[in-house]
């Protein structure tokens, strides 16, 4: 029997499409989050601002 690192599982498990990766994964699971849950930071919008920031930073290159 193969030994399989962690890494091989998780890949195989994206690539089988059983989990889920990335910036428009990440947007879904945290809208499901504040829906649930409520707002993280409901009056300061500098978190999001920066995820954003980050997030469309590599874009444009």
């Amino acid at each position: 029997m193969k030994t399989v690192t962690d890494a091989e599982r998780v890949l195989g498990q994206i690539e089988r499409g059983e989990c889920r990766v990335g910036p428009d994964a990440a947007r879904e699971i945290a809208a499901r989050h504040e829906a649930a849950y409520g707002a993280a930071w409901p009056a300061d919008h500098a978190w999001t601002d920066a995820v954003n920031a980050l997030t469309t930073a590599g874009d444009s290159q």
